[in-house]
């Protein structure tokens, strides 16, 4: 089995360091504020951005300083962060880990409040690299705003095509991961051509990440999940499987879709799914940019981080959670 405990035990000094650095950000004299971000310090997560920002940092350069990076992995963090709280908002999400999201245990307007918040700490801990990482990063939540209004846009529409909705995720999430691989190749001290194939190493495990978060939405097991499933289809936002759906038994798709706007029971949902082959053709999808993962891997300096990278894309695959 794939921990990932493991797999970033290259950089475990360095990740708890980075954790601790997110957590002092938090005022504890605002007993307030702090109890607002309760909910994501005492249950901090995957921590898969950092961590990957901090293995690239490691690949590249052995005898790393972790003054270098670690400032770097929290403001990702808590950007992450950030996006997650703000998401909740426009997702009407009420739990997240298992756990009430601010929205639901205050209101949104508090829930938006707390996110800026995070993005305000974040920027602060940027500010102390050059001008090339505080540009990355504008770029980075540039391309998670236009992928969000993308999705905004088409909810209950259900015109999305099929390379839209990658680009959309392309945006969304692959970006971000391909930003801390590329990040953290770079205060590693990677040359241009290493940079690159970092972050298309990125790009590849963020399209699987995101593509297997998709099946779990819709298959997966609520209580390993920790929120709750089928929200996409009910609330009309369309991932790869019902696409490929809708372009293959439309007029079964628009019923069985139609019904969950009334009843919001998934089993018909899924079940037209599973026999129209669209969760075969999502597998399929996940195949492929884990292979295009792997073949980057083979152009990066060899060692145990690579060999973790590879471990982390057998993760990411075959994640329940």
């Amino acid at each position: 089995m794939v921990i990932l405990r493991d797999i970033f035990s290259p950089i475990g000094g360095e990740l708890e360091a980075t954790l601790l650095l997110v957590k002092a950000s938090i005022p504890q004299n605002h007993q307030y504020l702090a109890s607002l971000c309760a909910p994501l310090t005492d249950h901090p997560g995957k921590c898969i951005r950092p961590g990957l920002l901090l293995l690239f940092a490691r690949m590249m350069c052995s005898d790393l300083d972790s003054v270098t990076v670690v400032p770097a992995a929290a403001a990702l963090e808590l950007l992450h962060w950030a996006s997650l709280v703000h998401d909740d908002v426009i997702d009407g999400a009420m739990v997240r880990r298992g756990v009430p999201t601010i929205n639901a245990s205050t209101n949104s307007a508090t829930a938006i409040l707390v996110g800026d918040f995070l993005f305000s700490r974040a920027i602060l801990l940027l500010s102390g690299y050059g001008q090339d990482v505080l540009e990355t990063v504008a770029d980075l939540m540039y391309e998670l705003v236009l992928g969000q209004l993308a999705e905004q846009r088409a909810i209950g529409l259900y015109g999305l095509t099929e390379d839209a909705y990658l680009r959309l995720i392309d945006q969304k999430t692959a970006r971000f991961l391909a930003t801390a691989c590329g990040l953290g190749a770079r205060l590693g001290g990677a040359s241009p051509a290493m940079i690159s194939l970092s972050e298309e190493y990125g790009h590849a495990l963020g399209m699987v990440y995101q593509l297997r978060d998709d099946l779990l939405d819709i298959t997966g097991d609520v209580a390993r999940l920790g929120k709750a499933t089928g929200m996409d289809a009910i609330v009309g936002v369309e991932t790869l499987p019902a696409i490929r759906a809708r372009n293959l038994v439309p007029e079964q798709y628009h019923s069985v879709v139609a019904r969950l706007d009334v009843d919001g029971n998934l089993g018909a949902f899924q079940e037209l799914l599973w026999e129209c082959g669209a969760l075969d053709y999502t597998e399929d999808h996940i195949e492929r940019y884990t292979k295009q993962g792997r073949a980057c891997l083979e152009g990066l300096p060899p060692g145990v981080v690579n060999e973790g990278l590879g471990h982390l894309l057998s993760y990411v695959v075959s994640r329940v959670s």
